[in-house]
């Protein structure tokens, strides 16, 4: 009784606090028979799919990770059906024609973002992941595609940027070699000081505590995000006063923000409108002469989320593949050498790669192309929500209507690949060997609400993976065992841990190792001690 009386304290609950036990029963009974026919006329006019209460209606809390589930059910109810978390209802879209139908032909009607008190709490409507569409939301994507741009995304420049980090993290594999290690933490921290180089002007060496605990709390708050208690927080909002793993969330979003506030602060301190050295001197300048402004949206809180999105966009993705290529190529030596030998005739032994390699090396960019399609990092996009009733399909989706895009379903389509199911460079290149793109490879997306980093994304990919190539050869360190290709599911696809070796490779000319660097004014800090 002192339990139930105490959740009644909470606002809005508090003018039930004078009823007694029976009465309370009474209005939970007829509470949540509301509720149910709330609900039973809200998705009457959805698509079909299992019951509200069935375990198979509610993916997120299945033993099967949700995209798999999605994929399974449609072959009952169809590529367009409703699932639920808990009793909120989802329309969820499978196949890569409807979900371009629903992206591209009627992108704006589906490009807002659902309300999820979780995400709510997180970002407070800010930046650009998780921002509603609208003024703020365009602005805010607006603003960041001109700074990357401005910085040189797609050109020479930027090349530089990664190349520099690449050789960072090939020194510190380098001192690794013939010791099995996981490389998870390098390859996260070398992925990582990119995005920073570009958001906060700096890198970071790979032990650095302040910039390895921002990773460590961004990586567990994935986790408890796929939680029953991040789903339960999302369909009962004042589930925040409970205890549990959730409070851990907010604990950690505290922290990182305090963390990026203090770049914050420290750019402004060093501001000047003469050099402008990152993103945040770019947003902090744009602030200033947009001050005073009814209809700006430059603020401090859209600054701090900003950072936060692109901290985290910029780092996960990438790093998940470039992990899943390293565990595929000691899966599959036999392309592993084939993507050596191209690389070796493209681009030698005596200079770095360049993304004007790409069009040259056909099998090695359709290795990089299958890895995203074949590891699948982000088999479901950020949820959608309707801007406004649509009729989509015969279906009449009211305004708000949760929508989750299965890009999964995209990615095995049978309709769109030659081998949907397995690993295998063949998806693209054609009969002459030559690399093509299929429509439905979309990874990142697509429509109004795509990626925004897909440039600065395949950038890294292709020289990280291609200059780690032509440097070492990775195998697979325990002859009793074989890589497992199965992932673990945090929002993002992951390997599972692993441990590589490596063995440096060597110039068929002369037999010495590759040199950790063939450009000038290589600095010695790779975060080696």
């Amino acid at each position: 009784m002192g339990g139930v009386r105490w959740i009644l304290e909470l606002l809005p609950l508090q003018s039930l606090c004078c009823l007694d036990l029976p009465t309370y029963l009474v209005f939970l009974v007829v509470f949540l028979g509301l509720a149910a026919l709330r609900r039973s006329w809200v998705v009457r006019h959805l698509p079909p799919g299992p019951p509200m209460w069935s375990l198979a209606a509610n993916v997120f809390l299945g033993s099967k990770a949700p995209h798999l589930a999605m994929t399974e059910l449609s072959q009952q109810y169809g590529n367009i059906m409703t699932c639920y978390i808990f009793c909120m209802p989802m329309v969820v879209l499978n196949g890569f024609q409807i979900i371009q139908e629903a992206l591209v032909q009627h992108g704006r009607e589906f490009a807002d973002r659902p309300y999820i008190p979780l995400l709510e709490d997180l970002s407070k409507g800010q930046g650009i992941i998780f921002a509603h569409y609208g003024r703020s939301w365009k602005q805010q994507r607006r603003f960041t595609l001109t700074v990357l741009r401005n910085f040189g995304l797609g050109k020479i420049a930027f090349e530089e940027k990664i190349l520099e980090e690449v050789q960072y993290l090939t020194k510190v594999f380098k001192a690794s070699e013939g010791r099995p290690f996981n490389p998870g933490s390098k390859i996260t921290s070398a992925v990582s000081n990119v995005i920073c180089s570009i958001v906060m002007g700096k890198r970071f060496h790979y032990e650095d505590k302040t910039f390895t605990r921002l990773m460590e709390l961004f990586e567990e708050s994935l986790v408890l995000q796929t939680t029953v208690w991040a789903m339960l927080y999302s369909v009962v909002p004042f589930f925040r006063h409970f205890p549990g793993p959730h409070q851990r969330i907010f604990k950690n979003q505290r922290s990182i923000e305090a963390t990026l506030q203090v770049f914050i602060n420290q750019h402004r301190e060093t501001l000047s409108g003469e050099t402008i050295r990152d993103f945040i001197d770019a947003y902090l300048l744009e602030m200033e002469k947009e001050e005073g402004s009814q209809t700006s949206c430059m603020t401090e809180g859209n600054l701090l989320n900003n950072v936060t999105d692109l901290f985290l966009a910029g780092t996960e993705t990438t790093t998940n593949t470039l992990q899943w290529g390293l565990l595929i190529m000691m899966a599959y030596p036999d392309i592993q050498e084939r993507c050596q030998r191209e690389i070796a005739e493209v681009i030698g032994w005596s200079r770095t790669a360049s993304m004007e390699d790409g069009p040259n090396m056909p099998y090695l960019s359709a290795v990089i192309h299958e890895l995203q399609r074949f590891a699948n990092i982000l088999p479901l996009a950020a949820g959608h929500t309707t801007l406004e009733d649509v009729t989509f399909r015969g279906y009449r989706l009211k305004k708000k209507t949760m929508v989750i895009i299965n890009l999964s379903s995209a990615l095995m389509d049978e309709t769109q690949w030659k081998y949907p199911k397995e690993f295998n460079p063949e998806n693209f290149l054609n009969e002459k060997g030559e690399f093509f793109k299929p429509d439905a490879f979309v990874p990142f997306s697509m429509g109004l609400r795509a990626c925004p980093g897909e440039k600065l994304a395949k950038m890294e990919l292709f020289l990280f993976f291609t200059s780690l190539l032509r440097d070492f050869q990775f195998y697979w360190p325990d002859p009793a065992t074989t890589p497992s290709l199965q992932p673990v599911y945090k929002i993002a696809l992951s390997p599972r841990p692993y441990k590589l070796g490596i063995r440096c490779r060597k110039s068929p000319d002369n037999g010495e190792t590759l040199p950790t660097d063939t450009r000038d004014g290589f600095r010695d800090h790779a975060g080696l001690e």
